[in-house]
C-alpha cells in the first residue's frame, strides 16, 4: 500500500486508463459510422480524420486527468467536480488491488502489440531481404531503376515496404504481363508510397487501430490504406494521364486475380488491392470531396471526452462493486 504524493499519480493513471479504455468503447460503436462519413472527405482529409479517431482515445484520458487532477487533490475549489469523481482515497494507492492489476495488464499488452508487430515486421522485412538476395543474378537483366528490387517470382505484384528503409519491389511476374508503359505508372505509384512514408505510417496506424474491438481495427486500417493509395493515385496523375493510370489498374487486377497469395498490409502498400474499383472511380469520375471539418472533429472530442468523463467514475465504482480492495 501506498500512502504518498506517489500513490496519487498511480491514481490519476488508473484514471487515464479508465478514461482511454471507456472512450474507446463509445468510439467502437459508432467506428462504422464514422468510416462511411470519413470517406466522403478528401484523400488527405481521410488521413487527418482517421489519424484524429486512432488518437482520440489517448487525448481523452490525458483530459480526463486534467479534469479529475483538482477533484483528488483539492476537493473544495471544485465541488461540482468532486461531486462528479468522488474518488475516495487519492493519497492510497493498493498495490494488491484491481487498480494496480488494471494499471500492469494494460502495460503488458502495450508492450505484447509493440513486440508482436515489431517482430512481424522484422520478419516480414528479413524475408524480402532473402527474396531479393536470391532473386539478384536471376533479375539482374531487368533494368527499371537502380531503386527498385525485382523478385523473381511468378505472382505479379508490386508493393512499397519497409520500416527503417523502405524500398519498391516488383515481381518478374508482373513485369513480363504488363506494357512498358503500364510498368513505369505502377512503379511511379510505389515511388510515391515510398516519399510519403506509407509503410511507416501504416505500421504505426496499425498500432493505434489495435485498441479498437477486431472489426473496428480492420475498417479503421482499410480505409485508411484507401486513403495513402488515392494519395499515391493523386502523385501519379502528375505525370500521367488519367486514363491510363485508371486502365493500369484495371489491367493489372485483371492479371492478378489469377493468383492467390499473402500479404502483409501492416507495413506494405500493394499497388493492387481490394478497392481497385474505388481508385477508379476517383480517377475518372472524381467527386468535390470536402475538406475536413474541424469543428465537426472538435465536437466528437468534446461529446466523446464528456461520456468518458462520466463513464470514469461510473466504471470506478461498478468495478467496486464487485472487486473489493
Amino acid at each position: 500500500m501506498l500512502i504518498n504524493e506517489g500513490a496519487i499519480i498511480l491514481n490519476l493513471l488508473s484514471i487515464a486508463l479508465l478514461g482511454l479504455l471507456a472512450a474507446t468503447a463509445l468510439q467502437s460503436f459508432v467506428s462504422s459510422l464514422a468510416v462511411r462519413r470519413i470517406s466522403q472527405f478528401s484523400a488527405g482529409a481521410q488521413k487527418i480524420a482517421l489519424w484524429g479517431f486512432a488518437i482520440t482515445p489517448w487525448i481523452v484520458g490525458f483530459i480526463c486527468v486534467l479534469l479529475f487532477t483538482p477533484a483528488l487533490i483539492q476537493p473544495e475549489v471544485s465541488p461540482w467536480l468532486d461531486r462528479l469523481a468522488h474518488w475516495h482515497h487519492p493519497y492510497v494507492f493498493y498495490l494488491d488491488s484491481w487498480h494496480a492489476a488494471t494499471l500492469v495488464l494494460f502495460a503488458l499488452a502495450i508492450i505484447y502489440g509493440l513486440v508482436r508487430k515489431g517482430l512481424s515486421a522484422a520478419r516480414h522485412s528479413n524475408t524480402l531481404d532473402t527474396l531479393a538476395q536470391l532473386s539478384q543474378g536471376k533479375a539482374r537483366h531487368w533494368a527499371i531503376g537502380q531503386d527498385i528490387v525485382v523478385l523473381e517470382s511468378d505472382t505479379p505484384s508490386a508493393f512499397a515496404a519497409g520500416l527503417l528503409h523502405p524500398k519498391c519491389y516488383v515481381t518478374t511476374g508482373l513485369i513480363e504481363r504488363v506494357l512498358e508503359s503500364e510498368l513505369d505508372i505502377i512503379i511511379d505509384h510505389e515511388r510515391a508510397h515510398i516519399r510519403n512514408r506509407d509503410a511507416q505510417k501504416k505500421w504505426l496506424f496499425a498500432l493505434l487501430a489495435s485498441l479498437f474491438p477486431k472489426p473496428a481495427a480492420r475498417c479503421l486500417t482499410r480505409q485508411f490504406s484507401l486513403a495513402s493509395e488515392l494519395l499515391a493515385d493523386a502523385q501519379v496523375v502528375k505525370s500521367y494521364n488519367i486514363f491510363d493510370i485508371a486502365q493500369t489498374l484495371v489491367n493489372a487486377a485483371r492479371i492478378q486475380r489469377m493468383f492467390a497469395g499473402n500479404s502483409h498490409r501492416a507495413i506494405t502498400s500493394y499497388f493492387i488491392d481490394e478497392d481497385v474499383d474505388v481508385r477508379v472511380k476517383a480517377l475518372v469520375a472524381p467527386q468535390v470531396y470536402r475538406s475536413f471539418p474541424w469543428a465537426y472533429g472538435l465536437v466528437f472530442l468534446s461529446l466523446t471526452t464528456f461520456g468518458a468523463t462520466i463513464g470514469v467514475d461510473g466504471l470506478h465504482h461498478l468495478i467496486e462493486a464487485i472487486f473489493s480492495h
